[in-house]
């Protein structure tokens, strides 16, 4: 007896997409762009990946907190990202009908805590 089973359909294969948002960290020199995605005790940013089902990561220069270390890892396996301007990397590995909404709704967050404000550039 064999076990008749329909094809699983195109929409509920997994894909990954990785989506790359530059940070204008060269336009506003002393805005805190690393602080500000993180928030508090990096609430923010989990956040973001909680209500997306996205991984967000913090690449490029300025990345990693310490500049002395980040100096000694450029270069390094796995440290490319460094020598690249600071940018975001969003990745979403999920079903095909959701992939792209789920990109666009972290995208327009990110987006959303990247515009620097008046008050907070004064502070």
């Amino acid at each position: 007896m064999e076990w008749q089973t329909t094809p699983p359909s195109p929409s509920s294969y997994t894909v990954k997409k990785i989506l790359r948002l530059d940070i204008p960290a060269d336009t506003f020199p002393n805005f805190n762009f690393v602080g500000r995605l993180l928030g508090p005790r990096g609430n923010s940013l989990k956040r973001v990946e909680a209500s997306t089902g996205c991984r967000v990561y913090i690449r490029g220069k300025g990345s990693i907190k310490d500049p002395d270390k980040e100096e000694s890892l450029r270069g390094r396996p796995g440290y490319e990202h460094l020598n690249d301007p600071l940018h975001v990397l969003i990745e979403a590995e999920l079903p095909a009908n959701i992939v792209d909404i789920r990109l666009r709704q972290a995208q327009d967050i990110i987006e959303e805590l990247l515009k620097p404000v008046a008050c907070l550039l004064s502070s």
